[in-house]
């Protein structure tokens, strides 16, 4: 068990699935509506329109983001 160091933060959420009309919050991004889903498990993508920031290809695997 590890522990916890100077600085260190909380890994941040992970969508596991989307579908397109989920609306969700990025952490860089802020609310976005996903338009289109692609690709399955470790190598789904999501094209995520954030309004103002415009529209984002992200992978589900990395993206920092939680499901609304």
């Amino acid at each position: 068990m590890s522990t916890p160091t100077f600085g260190s933060s909380a890994p941040p959420s992970r969508v596991a699935s989307v579908a397109a009309g989920d609306r969700v919050l990025h952490s860089s991004f802020g609310l976005g509506t996903v338009v289109s889903v692609s690709g399955t498990g470790d190598n789904a993508k999501a094209d995520v329109d954030f309004g103002s920031t415009g529209l984002k290809r992200l992978a589900l695997r990395y993206a920092p983001m939680e499901k609304l």
